[in-house]
């Protein structure tokens, strides 16, 4: 009866650090997944940030193109009226395209 008494509280006492380190692993990796989540929100900030800022530039670069687009074509139909009228020299009779 003893010796089944002392196997019974060494198989608990076993039993009770076994589990301790589990929940010791456990707090572990909560806090490894916590650490994760912070930096995936963080990063997401900084991407939604920097898409933000590229859709930024590419408005103002689309803007930008349209401008000089705009004056491309105002110069073609300065190009073409100057060839109708014959102050261009003679045998300029470029196309500029439909701008």
């Amino acid at each position: 009866m003893i010796v089944l008494a002392i196997g019974l509280i060494g198989w608990v006492l076993t039993l009770r650090m076994d589990v301790t380190d589990s929940v010791s692993q456990t707090q572990g990796l909560n806090q490894a997944l916590e650490d994760v989540q912070v930096r995936i929100d963080t990063d997401m900030g900084n991407l939604q940030q920097r898409i933000a800022d590229l859709e930024e530039q590419l408005a103002l670069a689309d803007n930008e193109m349209r401008t000089i687009m705009a004056d491309h074509s105002g110069f073609a139909d300065v190009l073409r009226e100057l060839g109708e009228s014959g102050a261009l020299p003679s045998g300029e009779r470029r196309s500029y395209g439909n701008y």
